[in-house]
């Protein structure tokens, strides 16, 4: 089906919706996701729902590759089936250069101090942390029924006393995706979820972990795609 239009151009500010790349959107991207000193962190009026909003768009008929819409993920695309990027979650078969992001953004060298942002290319990162939670009994389940939504969930680990979590995704443009489309969304209404990447296990049996399942799923990839 066509990708239907999330939200109404006119109810939108022209601030709220700049290109999806280059420096406007750069200056305009780190302030919308928690970049400069004065942010402050302000529950989302949009929110992405799958099911109803995913469809084609012109990115279908393009040759080669091919990103997907941050608006969508956000739950606020005003251009529907002639968007230029993809309407949908991304799946084992999405592949993309180290350096970009499943947005299509270039990523950095290193993480930012805070570890908000696009990223980092010389780590392959499938975790988020998860701040802003109110830890009730069925925190965790609430977590995993919004976010498996999103992509396949790995692993699911909620800090009762911290009111933090962790989640892990199968594939990494997964955890991007989920990054965006989670980023000051709540669970109950009154809480205000602060997503990050998480920081790299230290313990060296771990990284080496990471690092041999990083290798079979690029191989596993490498068979689909032939």
């Amino acid at each position: 089906k066509p990708a239907r239009v999330q939200v109404d151009p006119e109810t939108i500010p022209q601030d709220d919706a700049p290109p999806q790349t280059g420096t406007v959107f750069n200056i305009w991207y780190n302030k919308w996701s928690g970049g400069g000193n004065q942010f402050q962190l302000v529950k989302s009026k949009y929110k992405l729902n799958v099911e109803k909003d995913s469809g084609y768009t012109r990115a279908n008929k393009i040759d080669g590759q091919k990103y997907f819409c941050l608006f969508f993920a956000k739950g606020m695309c005003t251009k529907g089936r002639k968007c230029e990027y993809l309407h949908r979650i991304p799946n084992d078969l999405d592949f993309f250069p180290q350096t970009v992001d499943c947005f299509g953004r270039e990523k950095f060298s290193e993480y930012r101090d805070d570890m908000s942002g696009i990223g980092s290319f010389n780590t392959v990162n499938k975790t988020l942390y998860i701040g802003g939670l109110i830890i009730k009994d069925n925190t965790q389940d609430l977590l995993n029924k919004e976010f498996r939504k999103l992509g396949k969930i790995a692993k699911i680990n909620v800090i009762n006393n911290k009111n933090c979590g962790f989640i892990t995704f199968k594939n990494e443009s997964s955890a991007q995706f989920a990054k965006e489309a989670m980023f000051g969304q709540s669970l109950y209404g009154t809480d205000i979820l602060n997503i990050k990447w998480a920081n790299e296990d230290p313990n060296p049996a771990a990284i080496k972990a990471k690092k041999r399942q990083h290798e079979e799923e690029t191989q596993q990839v490498v068979e689909q795609l032939l």
